[in-house]
């Protein structure tokens, strides 16, 4: 059923606000960042589709949105088979459809089918023996494989601390916490051995980017040279020499962050962690007042998949994390991300308007 009118006092504009603010500054920031007109004019349409998007998915019921679930899930696994087969690689990952002159991520679909689909299966059963999260991880493994074999080991670790948070939020015991984390630390070692070389690279070189500096160190050593330079109040707008003489590569994307800080200093980029942090607040207690918890477990999702890719992307350009193609949430050029980050969001302000509601 289209509801019949949208309650608009039920919205948390404090939230609305937040995420309005930090994509401006992004898109003021990607002006001066892009390398060509056409990359700033193609986010700007990008823009427009992903708010009228979230704003479209205003007109329907929570119950019919979460119905949706399996359907996108499936959707989605026939998607990131698709892309195996004849998708495009960029980047030595083979992770993107291309429809024409439009190319499209499906690993940004499952994220968000497997938050409702996950959302839904936890909310209808309690957590219990150990034996009870073996469907849950059946219904994650898909997804997780098909993205790993791309190989995008950056949409992984999204999907899998989704998984993580959901089953923490769901009300897991810590003993069972504290058996998951001994059980990661035994497997990362055979599982970074089974990596591929360079990926192997990759990780270590993310943490320490003065060991190749000329190779895979490259990117982070200009970005921190970049933010470093900018000082307490930057260099001015368009006036960042590392990023304007083209030193900082996919500065429109990965790196941008280093582009905001050395142009505005530590001012603007403290300014912009206060932004994300309000969103992660107004997310975190969204949870807390939904009332049913299939809703809380959608907002839950929604909070670490955005909050995830923002510590890790910002983590790349300040050499504290390896690099991983995450783009910055709301801020990164970037369509499809852009798209389905805003449906994620309308989605999680869609539940909480309806949480006093059995609509």
């Amino acid at each position: 059923m289209v509801l019949p009118r949208i309650p608009l006092l039920a919205y948390d504009w404090s939230l609305v606000t937040v995420v309005g603010l930090i994509h401006v500054a992004g898109l003021v920031t990607l002006r001066s960042a892009a390398p060509s007109p056409a990359i700033f004019a193609n986010q700007l349409m990008f823009s427009a589709v992903a708010v009228a998007a979230a704003a479209a998915l205003q007109l329907l019921s929570r119950r019919q949105v979460q119905a949706w679930g399996w359907l996108l899930y499936a959707l989605s696994l026939g998607l990131l088979v698709a892309v195996l087969a004849v998708g495009r690689e960029v980047n030595g990952a083979k992770a993107w459809l291309s429809f024409g002159p439009v190319s499209f991520q499906p690993s940004e679909l499952a994220k968000l089918s497997l938050i409702l689909v996950l959302a839904r299966w936890l909310s209808r059963r309690e957590p219990g023996s150990l034996l009870g999260y073996f469907p849950p991880l059946l219904i994650a493994a898909p997804v997780l494989g098909l993205v790993l074999v791309e190989p995008d080991l950056g949409g992984t670790t999204v999907l899998a601390v989704i998984v993580a948070a959901l089953l923490l939020a769901w009300g897991m015991p810590v003993r069972h916490v504290l058996l998951g984390l001994v059980l990661v630390a035994i497997a990362a070692p055979f599982a970074f051995n089974h990596l591929e070389p360079y990926q192997q690279q990759r990780i270590i070189v993310g943490f320490n980017p003065e060991s190749d500096p000329q190779g895979k160190g490259y990117q982070q050593i200009q970005s921190m040279i970049a933010i470093g330079s900018g000082g307490l109040l930057g260099k001015g707008y368009g006036q960042g020499t590392q990023s304007q003489l083209g030193y900082v590569p996919e500065k429109q994307n990965d790196f941008i962050f280093a582009v905001l800080s050395e142009e505005w200093g530590f001012v603007g980029a403290v300014a912009l962690l206060v932004l994300y942090g309000l969103l992660f607040f107004r997310l975190a207690r969204m949870a807390l007042e939904c009332n049913r918890l299939e809703d809380r477990l959608i907002v839950v999702g929604v909070l670490a998949m955005i909050a995830f890719q923002v510590m890790v992307n910002i983590g790349v350009t300040i050499g504290m994390a390896p690099v991983t193609g995450l783009t910055l949430p709301l801020f990164s050029a970037g369509g499809t991300s852009l798209l389905f980050v805003y449906l994620s969001l309308g989605l999680a302000a869609l539940v909480h308007r309806d949480r006093y509601r059995d609509l």
